[in-house]
């Protein structure tokens, strides 16, 4: 049944949000084939694909099935599947606590730290 279910999941939002649909227009695509077919004896299944998807677009007879195949028009599809999961059982997490250590710094000594060197550092501009 879940695989049943995945599988149905998966082609909805295939067929939906991708040009995955398409692909349900083969049927069209070979009625198409049959008919060009049957009036030029010698187009092979490589020629019908140039005529229709690799030379410029023209438009005859038949234009509107031309534009019927698959991958020949483009829609702009939009879908979105949200999915919540709610956690069958309760989680716990456990953060083990570890003692804090007394704060030390370790960038410079208080002893060398002063501010009585400043006013050497910043002095007026001298006149020389």
């Amino acid at each position: 049944m879940k695989k049943a279910l995945a599988i149905l999941s998966l082609s909805i939002y295939l067929f939906g949000a991708t040009e995955a649909y398409q692909l349900l227009k083969l049927p069209l695509f070979i009625k198409h084939y049959i008919i060009h077919k049957s009036a030029n004896k010698h187009i092979s299944i490589a020629g019908f694909i140039k005529i229709h998807y690799l030379d410029p677009l023209v438009v005859d007879d038949d234009f509107d099935q031309d534009m019927r195949l698959p991958f020949k028009t483009h829609e702009s599809v939009s879908c979105t599947i949200t999915a919540i999961s709610l956690p069958t059982e309760r989680m716990v997490i456990d953060i083990p606590f570890t003692a804090s250590l007394p704060a030390r710094n370790f960038f410079f000594k208080e002893v060398n730290y002063s501010f009585d060197h400043l006013p050497t550092i910043f002095q007026p501009p001298r006149i020389v």
